[in-house]
This record gives structure tokens, C-alpha cells and sequence, in this order.
């Protein structure tokens, strides 16, 4: 992708997007039994839009000092033998 050129306002505004997309992240994360926070399966429908608002508007901080906050690693699959998941599940 080439280099984007946004405006100084449009910046304050990924900014702001992305510092709540974190706040709704954390309300949403995985509590136990595979359920999310809110009470709903994890990964929850709303947890899955705020990773999706993150990284679309991550993509437009692309300084040194936002670059690294945006990009999230991506959830790891869980294997057969992983004792939090029951076999019928996985």
C-alpha cells in the first residue's frame, strides 16, 4: 500500500476511534467458559465489529508510535488437546 495522505483532523479522529474501539475491547474480551464479557459467546458480535473499526482506522496512524498499538495479533485457533475447549466444541 502506498503512503496515505489525511488530514491533521481526520488523524484526531482515527485516534479517537481507535482509543475506543480499546475501551469497547476490553469490555468485550473472554471471561471463562469460552463466554465473552458481556454475556454472549466469545467472540461476540460487537467484539468482533470493534477489532474491525481498529484496524480500519489503525491503518490511517501509521507512525512509528501508533503503528505497533494498532496492529492486534490474531486469536490463536485452539488445538484438540487444549483443555479449555470441550472436544465436541473444537
Amino acid at each position: 500500500m502506498g503512503a496515505l495522505y489525511i488530514s491533521t483532523a481526520f488523524r484526531e479522529y482515527a485516534k479517537a476511534q481507535v482509543a475506543y474501539a480499546d475501551i469497547l475491547l476490553i469490555k468485550h474480551a473472554e471471561s471463562a467458559l469460552s463466554l465473552c464479557r458481556c454475556g454472549r459467546l466469545h467472540p461476540c458480535d460487537d467484539r468482533q465489529h470493534w477489532l474491525r473499526m481498529r484496524a480500519h482506522f489503525g491503518r490511517f496512524l501509521t507512525d512509528e508510535r501508533y503503528s505497533s498499538e494498532v496492529q492486534q495479533p490474531h486469536p490463536t485457533n485452539p488445538t484438540p488437546s487444549d483443555p479449555s475447549r470441550p472436544v465436541d466444541l473444537a
